[in-house]
């Protein structure tokens, strides 16, 4: 997604309403399984300080692998956009192609999509989770149990008092 500034420069405002879709070689290098649903509604334009302002809102489902299960979960999320960027400043450069006076926008909504993921995410609420000698969560309804062997040990407790 790019935006010609010359547009801009004459006073009019760009606005969004679009599905986009971004590149499986770079939301894999971030641990996102996938990228569903992407929209983006909003609107960028130059203000009297040729200051460039973004306002952009990002909506759309990640797939992420669960922290427990590491089974594929839909996360929903929303990522509100408001930047505004000086075309004066040796860092707009990163987004700007001088030569073609290009702004691309790919780049501004990759960076706020990524500070969207989680660093943990679960959709087991109750997880009771176990194998062979080991389990993961609490069981409410199980009674204590005494390792057995600890169970002599608590006998010989029990006959002191």
């Amino acid at each position: 997604m790019e935006l010609n500034l010359a547009v801009l420069s004459n006073g009019e405002v760009k606005e969004y309403d679009e599905d986009f879709t971004i590149s499986s070689e770079l939301y894999k290098s971030v641990g996102i399984l996938d990228l569903k649903d992407l929209h983006v509604t909003g609107r960028i334009y130059l203000d009297s300080l040729s200051m460039l302002v973004v306002n952009l809102t990002v909506t759309g489902i990640m797939v992420l692998p669960d922290s427990v299960t590491t089974e594929p979960v839909d996360y929903p999320f929303t990522s509100k956009i408001e930047e505004e960027l000086d075309t004066n400043d040796e860092n707009f450069i990163e987004y700007y192609q001088k030569s073609q006076n290009i702004l691309d926008i790919m780049k501004i909504l990759w960076e706020n999509i990524v500070l969207e993921v989680p660093m943990r995410f679960t959709a087991t609420e109750d997880a009771h989770l176990s194998g062979d000698g080991w389990s993961l969560g609490l069981d409410k309804n199980k009674e204590e149990q005494i390792d057995p062997r600890l169970a002599k040990l608590s006998e010989l407790l029990d006959r002191k008092e």
